[in-house]
Order: structure tokens, then sequence, then C-alpha cells
């Protein structure tokens, strides 16, 4: 009788420490997730975006805009071209697709810098009387008008660039060399 109390008791123990262990390590998962999801959406600052990141996003929106536009202009003038339909007519067709692949040039920018909106938004209404915020605001909107934004910065030198860019600047200037 005691053998068998025993192995109740050492049964119920060893299922008492198992749920234990199941529930500290879900608890635990839980929180990793909680997380991953608070840094993912919203950078690791709490949610609000820098100035710079803004600049940034803004800067890469004008550039995209631009090209979307360049690719409309060319796609209109062919159309005009291959139908002899009017100018004013061919734009007019293409409109509503050039306004969803606009938004969606936006919102691909968006993506890849991890941003909401919501984000950006509030970015600007922060950011809303610096010098630099509108001055990126003013290109991407000019971009949007079909004037080109102006070239990006040169590249860094090398002494700005991390080491991994030195490293492959390093092997570029490496391999020129060697084919002189």
């Amino acid at each position: 009788m005691q053998d068998a109390t025993k192995a109740c008791l050492g049964l119920a123990a060893a299922a008492l420490l198992g749920s234990l262990y199941v529930l500290v390590h879900e608890r635990r998962r839980k929180l990793k997730k909680e997380k991953r999801k608070s840094q993912s959406g919203s950078g690791a600052n709490g949610g609000a975006l820098t100035k710079e990141k803004l600049i940034r996003i803004l800067g890469q929106s004008s550039a995209a805009a631009y090209q979307l536009i360049e690719q409309t202009r060319k796609m209109v003038y062919a159309k005009h071209e291959q139908t002899g339909i009017p100018l004013d007519k061919c734009v007019e067709e293409l409109q509503q697709n050039f306004e969803n692949a606009m938004e969606a040039v936006v919102l691909q920018v968006r993506k890849n810098h991890g941003v909401t909106e919501q984000q950006m938004t509030a970015a600007m209404v922060a950011n809303q009387r610096d010098e630099e915020v509108q001055a990126a605001l003013t290109t991407l909107r000019e971009a949007m008008s079909g004037k080109p934004p102006p070239s990006p910065p040169k590249a860094a030198t090398e002494e700005e660039q991390t080491p991994a860019a030195r490293l492959k600047a390093r092997r570029a200037r490496a391999r020129r060399q060697g084919n002189k």
C-alpha cells in the first residue's frame, strides 16, 4: 500500500512539475512574442519616428514617385503612338491605374521601413516646423507632380562607411588595380 501511495505521489509531483514547466515556458514565449510585436511596428524608440528616418522615407518616396511618373509618361506616349488616340485621352485611360500604383509605391516604401501611416503622420505633425522636413515634403510633392528629385548625395567617405562597406570598397579597388 505504501508503494502505491509513493508512486501516486511521485506521479502527482511529476505532473505538477511538468505543468509548472509548461506554464513558465508558455509565459516566456508569450512575453517574447509581445516584445517582438511591439518592437517591429513601432521601432526601437517606442513608436516615435525620428526626424532623420522621416526625411529618409520621404526622400525614397520622392524618388519612387518620380520613377513611376516617368514610367507612366512613357506608357502614355507609347499608347498615343500605337493607337493614335489623343494624349489627353490616353492620360484619362491610365489615370486610375496610375493612382493605384502611386499609392502602392508609397505604401511599399513605408513597409520597407516598418512604419505605419499613423507613425508618418505623427512624425510630420511633430516636425512640421522643421525646415529639412518641409523641404523633404516639398520635394515629394514636386516629384509627384513630375519634377525630378535632387540626386542623392555622393557615397560616404571611407571613414564614414560601415566596416563591411569599407571592406567591399577595398576589394573593389583591389580588383580594379589587378585588372590594369
